[in-house]
């Protein structure tokens, strides 16, 4: 089973089309060009691979939990005016926030503009599930709607510190999580919805060093003129995060610098194009 959001991005019209063609986003890496035995993925995709195994309840670093919480792998491409993010982790998406039950729910994505690690000035909501009922039915955290993108946001933190060492989140000032690593949204200020998410709630199997590990996709595209528009300035790089609300394991990607279009250009770029195709049709028809 696979949970899909899909919206029309109108901004660019045929433009916008064919930059977001070349991935799909279905909660799948078949067009990633991933190799199943090495995670590494189709040459110009920026990736981070962090596979970990074992059995049981193994240390992932700097938090426990073994497979059900291990970040695997992060993707990340630029195409024209957007940003394709995959992530892969044996964290289901479902998985209970019941901190008083030792279970920790799914996190939000968190970019970081200029790669510091000190702020993260754009959040993507993943709604986390809190409880479900007899019937199956779940209940999800009060914030945000998913695949809402929040500027300005407020981050919540997990269990352990810096030094790797363990934190109480309910030991008011003796509480010091270590905040290069934030696990979801709190508050903050809806800017725009990513153009499509979807992730997987079936797991797969069939990939990295014990290929019968248990894997989830997250796939999602976001306009990076929402980026902009939470200030990034089109040109420097920037990271994307993730990690569960326990702060396990976490993973980010970086994402080079370098110029992309201003929203204006592109859009006289398609406007030329359809141009030079009225063109053609008037020449063919003289």
């Amino acid at each position: 089973m696979t949970r899909t959001i899909s919206r029309t991005v109108a901004l660019l019209g045929v433009f916008g089309s064919m930059s977001a063609a070349a991935i799909t986003i279905d909660g799948q890496l078949s067009d990633w060009g991933v190799n199943p035995s090495t995670w590494k993925p189709a040459s110009g995709i920026q990736v981070t691979i962090d596979d970990q195994t074992g059995s049981g309840n193994y240390h992932l670093g700097p938090g426990w939990g073994g497979q059900a919480y291990d970040a695997e792998a992060l993707y990340a491409q630029k195409e024209g005016s957007t940003l394709f993010i995959a992530l892969v982790t044996g964290h289901n998406p479902r998985t209970l926030d019941e901190p008083g039950r030792n279970s920790y729910g799914a996190g939000d994505f968190a970019i970081d503009f200029g790669g510091d690690g000190s702020s993260f000035e754009l959040g993507i909501n993943i709604r986390h599930a809190t409880s479900v009922s007899a019937s199956g039915v779940y209940s999800f955290e009060s914030f945000g709607v998913e695949g809402g993108v929040y500027n300005n946001p407020t981050w919540a933190y997990g269990l352990w510190d810096s030094a790797g060492n363990y934190t109480n989140p309910g030991s008011g000032a003796a509480y010091t999580p270590d905040r290069k690593h934030p696990t979801h949204l709190t508050d903050g200020t809806l800017i725009g919805m990513v153009s499509a998410l979807s992730y997987s709630l079936t797991p797969v199997t069939g990939y990295g060093s014990n290929q019968s590990d248990r894997h989830y996709v997250y796939e999602l595209s976001v306009d990076l003129g929402l980026l902009r528009a939470a200030g990034w300035n089109g040109v420097e790089a920037f990271d994307i995060h993730w990690t569960q609300n326990c702060a396990n394991d976490s993973i980010s990607v970086d994402l080079p610098g370098g110029s992309v279009p201003e929203p204006g250009t592109l859009a006289l770029i398609a406007l030329g194009a359809i141009g030079l195709g009225l063109g053609g049709k008037k020449k063919a028809a003289s």
